[in-house]
């Protein structure tokens, strides 16, 4: 028996888990200095894998090459 309790739940963590990991792929990029295979390659990911959640984050590699 579901009282639409189980699907705010559910969109709340896919939210907060969503959040945490844009948290951390900025946090990559901006020790990276923007570099998307440096990146992967330090949160143990591809490229490919790494781009694509860029793109569903709308993530402008371009703002942290000259951050430092």
């Amino acid at each position: 028996m579901d009282n639409g309790k189980t699907y705010a739940s559910a969109n709340a963590l896919e939210r907060c888990v969503s959040d945490c990991e844009k948290t951390v792929i900025i946090h990559a990029l901006r020790r990276t200095k923007g570099d998307a295979a440096a990146a992967a390659r330090m949160l143990g990911t591809t490229k490919r894998v790494l781009a694509g959640k860029i793109h569903k984050y709308e993530i402008d590699c371009t703002l942290f090459e000259s951050e430092y």
